[in-house]
């Protein structure tokens, strides 16, 4: 009787053994097809969402290496101030003192690149001010000496300076120095030509699904791939806000072919990424 009883547990162990190499099996299918798709535009991207609200500043997703990373400002007596709303504002909290100054130390430092090893950045202004406020960015740019942080037509390594929130009475992206870009929803209507300035579309994750966590409906997958194609139709990467912050989300975030992984876990973020990688076994 004893025999037996070994033996039935020695084949549900077996069992469970089985069970557990299939489901790996199927994780790996799953993220390689993921990095495939994400990778059909260019690999996975980590962005540093609401970066601010980090312990440091710019340095802590610097240092994980993420790909874009992102300030909110509010032009208040000339100064623009990093915060998300008006009741966060500290004087000491200067765009030019928490990403201005680290971007150019950095940049000096790496030969007029961002990352020693070429890896191309991008700063995202969120302006709360709209057009004054970007009108004065440009001037602090352009008479401070931080223009050769920017200028990729000069130098094809350095940081792109793009321009998201409230830009909507801005008609003309041509008009401002061709260092500028701008980040759009796809709802925005824009003039020929336009979207030159536009390397980057961002929409709320609300405007395509409800999902929080578990399957996703394929029909809001569908939704989501159409949106990822017809931006990268017109030249541009595809981002989603307002999304789950977690590493279920940021597989799926693959799986959909979304270009950024976007995100307030900025150093999480991308090990997960380094370790799907690994896993698919591509760099």
């Amino acid at each position: 009787m004893a025999k037996m009883v070994e033996k039935e547990e020695k084949r549900m162990r077996a069992g469970r053994t089985a069970r557990r190499k299939t489901c790996c099996c199927m994780l790996a299918v799953i993220l390689c097809a993921a990095l495939a798709a994400s990778s059909a535009h260019g690999r996975s991207l980590i962005h540093s969402h609401n970066d601010y609200a980090q312990k440091r500043p710019f340095w802590g997703a610097y240092e994980a290496g993420a790909d874009s990373i992102e300030a909110d400002v509010f032009l208040v007596d000339g100064e623009l101030l990093v915060a998300h709303s008006r009741k966060e504002l500290k004087k000491e909290n200067t765009l030019r003192r928490l990403y201005l100054e680290p971007l150019r130390e950095v940049m000096r430092k790496n030969g007029g690149r961002a990352y020693a090893d070429g890896k191309p950045l991008q700063l995202l202004i969120d302006l709360k001010n709209g057009k004054p406020a970007l009108d004065r960015l440009v001037e602090m740019v352009e008479k401070e000496g931080y223009r050769d942080c920017f200028d990729i037509v000069k130098n094809p390594s350095a940081t792109r300076l793009t321009a998201t929130g409230d830009h909507s009475r801005i008609a003309d992206f041509l008009a401002y120095p061709d260092f500028v870009f701008f980040d759009v929803p796809p709802t925005r209507k824009l003039a020929e030509g336009q979207y030159r300035r536009v390397p980057l579309i961002s929409h709320y994750a609300r405007a395509y699904t409800k999902w929080r966590s578990g399957e996703m409906p394929e029909a809001d997958k569908g939704k989501i791939r159409a949106a990822v194609k017809e931006a990268h139709a017109k030249g541009c990467k595809f981002r989603l806000w307002g999304y789950p912050d977690n590493p279920e989300a940021w597989r799926l975030a693959l799986e959909l072919g979304l270009d950024y992984i976007n995100t307030d876990r900025p150093a999480a973020a991308a090990a997960f990424l380094r370790e799907s990688r690994r896993g698919a076994g591509t760099p």
